[in-house]
């Protein structure tokens, strides 16, 4: 049942961010100066190697508290996030395990895995 919701949340991610005309913001941290940086989803495809589902492409701004924007990385930074259990996102080679529960709080990668793997709601 998990490998259909999976398929199912993929495929939903990958139809909305192909309509989609902005990045899809799936992290947030502020900072005490009232920094802000985000990060968001720029791309995604199947993934290319079988131990993981999407290969995404992740874009990176910062802004201040007000929300003009201050910086934006001209660059993209790929990652690869698997769904199934064990639950992974792989950042330049190095798998990162995703904790089945939000008892140790989340960060950019937990929101990462739950933006790509977990089917949105109404």
């Amino acid at each position: 049942m998990r490998n259909v919701l999976s398929a199912v949340a993929i495929e939903t991610l990958l139809l909305t961010s192909a309509a989609a005309t902005e990045p899809v913001v799936f992290h947030r941290a502020h900072f005490p100066d009232d920094t802000v940086v985000s990060l968001s989803l720029v791309g995604n495809q199947s993934a290319a190697r079988v131990k993981y589902d999407v290969d995404v492409l992740i874009s990176l701004s910062l802004s201040s508290a007000n929300g003009g924007v201050s910086y934006s990385d001209p660059g993209t930074h790929k990652a690869s996030v698997r769904c199934s259990s064990p639950a992974i996102v792989s950042v330049s080679g190095v798998d990162y395990p995703i904790p089945a529960s939000d008892a140790g709080g989340s960060d950019w990668k937990d929101d990462l895995w739950k933006a790509v793997c977990t089917p949105p709601t109404s």
